[in-house]
């Protein structure tokens, strides 16, 4: 028998929620949140994708990872080593 497959992220876990946590990250001085290049100029202006809109996108596109351990291990890689 099969192990059931989240529905996707959104159904579960409310985007607010992820956009919060992300949020928190970018403000947050002890984490390298840059900008991502993107060759898209009209759809990205000035060719740089938020560090939200990329994992978020990210997240989106698949829905079969937990946003949580995403998260998590999203904090541990980008750590500022001090």
């Amino acid at each position: 028998m099969a192990a059931p497959q989240q529905d996707g992220f959104i159904n579960n876990v409310e985007e607010e929620e992820i956009v919060a946590a992300l949020s928190l990250l970018e403000s947050n001085s002890l984490y390298l949140t840059k900008p991502i290049y993107r060759g898209d100029a009209q759809k990205w202006p000035g060719n740089q994708m938020s560090f939200i809109d990329y994992h978020l996108t990210y997240l989106k596109a698949h829905p079969t990872l937990n946003p949580y351990h995403y998260l998590a291990n999203l904090r541990l890689m980008l750590k500022r080593k001090l």
